[in-house]
């Protein structure tokens, strides 16, 4: 066998790097034809692998790796350029965000210099989300990735390479297969983890470890190098070109544009490189690649924070050509003067590393202050405080914290289970303003005999079967447990079901249980309460942008209303033959079937709600005095006991 090859530059590379770098600002632009442009970060994993594990590779067998100099030499390389790009977002972000954006603003920006953004966002992610568009520092996701690889894999390639080269490759290679798999699986339980968590992403970097391996030790035909390179470029175009859905995303589909990246690599070829990868233009963006991807999602996330609307035509032009200047200015004003490519080696803390975490540890500094002070800092007034917005959220629980819960039932003097007409309230997150709706329509004594199932909220893939309905997650299938055996314990007098989009295909697990309460206790009523409204932005950012509630009934605001032409209801047949009472908060509150004719706030002025649809208390309790006051037979005969 031939001395294996030296990792040098390959030319190649950087017109991958360029690849990637532009599907993902073309992508993030809105511009067609790169609806897959996401893609473009799964290519720079495997660049990443590819580049790091052949330079600790060539170090540990010229018995020159320190770990020492390699973190000096990552801080060198990423940092300065990363704490730049905070500072710039966080100062234009006093001028345009709100408080309570800022506020999370700060949080995400100390997340991105402590390397631990994927995480927060992770966290973040969700349900209760704020949209991702309006998260100036969201793309700092894939450098916390990539920051986190680079704190174990040294230590796990000089493991590996002293064990021998069958030991290094078999461990790369289990590695690749666990995690793979791992990404496969769990995707389909919870894709926002496998999207943001290493774990499920060290097999791109494995990938890259594994082509580096094949690349030098392989002497290629030219002829196979480029069938091999053409291949790869084709899986990376084609992922693109035609990902658009990103839904099942990182799965096992993330391996088209990360073997695609893989093939490239492995045919790089420093004497006979591609036209496509190693003309100037790609060069030059493969080159500023790293400040390019830096500094292009700011612009475009603050300039939604500010507008609030979609990126027009022109505004795709002028924040391009921002985001172009930007590269540049942090490129070559930043990221050369510290460190370049093939210069002259510098190692040690001394200098660019330590004035870098220096600064760095200002500006974390400041940014904590921001975060708990943010109206101190945010230029801009807002109407709702991040206080005030954190109360009603916070508000719309006070009441259900205090009442009975399905698996405490028979436990406890409130959840003795001896009463005359016992209610269940049960739905998704929406089972909270059922509750708060019935609580202030009925009298308090009744509220006595009323038990929550505690929302589907955390029930993991929450499946219907024939007779219930079960859950992977433990706690939500203990509370299914407790509910299918407490209908043979207790008649069931009612049950509100409260749903957001209640008969969508989704509520399927729902519809099974309650058809089998009912077909087990036919005299049970079930009672079903409908959506409101929901917006395509948070009510409390759009209150704050327009200075008061009625735009969050703005029809360009509004993504959907109950019982409205955009209210798909696959399972209402389904439904009706199940419930009992349908109640329409629309049409109790709606003039008509538009949403500028629906109350956006109570008399006294408190919003409907301040994130998307889920309502405030204040609100759904003065809907229950609006139910209240016209005396439906079905909540008399709950008041009463008369049957109707």
């Amino acid at each position: 066998m031939t001395n294996p090859k030296t990792l040098g530059y390959l030319p190649d590379i950087d017109g991958l790097r360029a690849l990637a770098v532009l599907a993902v600002v073309l992508f993030h632009l809105e511009v067609p034809g790169f609806a897959g442009g996401y893609v473009g970060v799964d290519m720079f994993f495997v660049i990443s692998g590819f580049l790091i594990s052949g330079l600790l590779q060539s170090r540990i067998e010229a018995r020159q790796f320190s770990f020492s100099t390699f973190y000096a030499n990552r801080v060198r390389r990423l940092l300065p350029a990363v704490v730049a790009t905070v500072i710039g977002t966080s100062v234009a972000s006093i001028f345009i965000l709100q408080p309570q954006m800022l506020q999370a603003y700060a949080s995400s920006a100390i997340a991105s210099l402590a390397s631990v953004a994927n995480i927060i966002f992770w966290f973040e992610s969700g349900y209760w989300d704020a949209n991702s568009d309006l998260k100036p520092l969201l793309h700092m996701w894939s450098l916390g990735v990539e920051e986190q690889f680079y704190l174990f894999w040294p230590a796990l390639l000089l493991w590996l390479t002293r064990a021998g080269r069958r030991s290094y490759l078999i461990g790369l290679s289990a590695l690749f297969i666990l995690s793979f798999a791992a990404c496969i699986w769990y995707t389909t339980i919870d894709s926002a983890a496998t999207f943001y968590l290493l774990p499920f992403r060290v097999w791109q970097f494995c990938l890259g470890a594994l082509a580096v391996e094949v690349w030098r030790q392989q002497n290629l035909s030219l002829f196979t190098q480029q069938l091999i390179r053409s291949t790869g470029l084709a899986l990376c175009v084609f992922a693109v070109v035609t990902m658009g859905d990103a839904a099942g995303f990182p799965g096992w589909i993330a391996i088209v544009p990360s073997v695609g990246a893989m093939l490239v690599l492995i045919a790089c070829n420093r004497e006979e490189p591609s036209p496509w990868l190693a003309n100037k233009p790609a060069k030059w963006f493969g080159q500023i690649s790293y400040s390019l991807y830096l500094v292009h999602w700011p612009p475009i996330a603050l300039y939604r924070c500010w507008t609030l609307a979609e990126l027009t035509p022109e505004a795709q032009v002028a924040i391009g050509g921002l985001v172009l200047v930007l590269a540049v200015m942090l490129h070559y004003g930043v990221e050369r003067r510290f460190y370049q490519r093939g210069g002259r080696r510098v190692s040690g803390w001394q200098g660019v590393p330590l004035r870098t975490l220096v600064t760095g540890s200002i500006c974390l500094g400041v940014l904590l202050v921001v975060q708990q002070k943010p109206h101190a800092f945010a230029i801009r007034e807002a109407v709702l405080a991040p206080g005030v917005i954190a109360e009603y959220k916070e508000n719309r629980f006070q009441l259900t914290r205090q009442s009975c819960l399905i698996d405490e039932l028979f436990k406890s003097e409130k959840c003795s289970g001896d009463w005359k007409k016992p209610v269940l309230f049960i739905g998704n997150s929406h089972e909270p303003d059922g509750f708060n709706i019935f609580a202030s329509a009925l009298s308090e004594e009744s509220k006595k005999s009323w038990v929550r199932f505690g929302t589907s909220n955390q029930c993991a893939r929450f499946i219907a079967t024939p007779r219930w309905a079960t859950s992977s997650e433990r706690d939500c299938q203990n509370r299914l447990d407790a509910l299918d055996n407490s209908v043979e314990k207790i008649r069931w007098h009612t049950v509100v079901y409260s749903a957001h989009r209640p008969m969508a295909k989704s509520q399927k697990p729902f519809l099974s249980i309650l058809r089998s309460i009912k077909n087990r206790n036919p005299p049970t009523r079930i009672i079903m309460i409908d959506g409101y409204l929901a917006t395509n932005e948070h009510c409390a950012t759009i209150i704050n942008q327009t200075g008061a509630s009625l735009g969050c009934g703005e029809p360009s605001r509004v993504i959907y209303m109950a019982g409205s032409g955009n209210d798909k209801a696959p399972l209402r047949a389904n439904f009706e033959d199940v419930v009992d009472v349908f109640f329409s908060k629309t049409n109790l509150l709606c003039a008509s079937d538009q949403p500028e004719s629906c109350p956006t706030q109570t008399p006294d002025g408190h919003p409907m709600f301040v994130d998307k649809h889920h309502l405030t208390y204040e609100f759904s309790s003065w809907i229950g005095v609006q139910i209240a006051a016209s005396q439906p037979p079905w909540l008399l005969e709950l008041r009463t006991g008369e049957e109707t």
